[in-house]
């Protein structure tokens, strides 16, 4: 089994680039003239977010093993 305090860093990681790569998403769509280009960007902006969601609970989950270890 991996280092709880490991994968909680990688996981903190992978939020963080996503949470910048939603910015960008979220920049260009305000820039986007075109409405489906918007509304793509939108949809893609959605999953991000929904993954973003997904590892800040599996975190929560880190956490919670992390204390139940000690």
């Amino acid at each position: 089994m991996s280092d709880p305090l490991e994968e909680l860093k990688e996981l903190s990681n992978e939020t963080k680039e996503l949470s910048a790569y939603i910015a960008i998403l979220k920049r260009r769509r305000n820039r986007a003239k075109d409405e489906s280009e918007k509304e793509r960007l939108t949809e893609e902006i959605k999953m991000r977010q929904f993954q973003a969601l997904f590892y800040i609970e599996k975190m929560e989950n880190v956490n919670k093993e992390i204390k139940n270890e000690g």
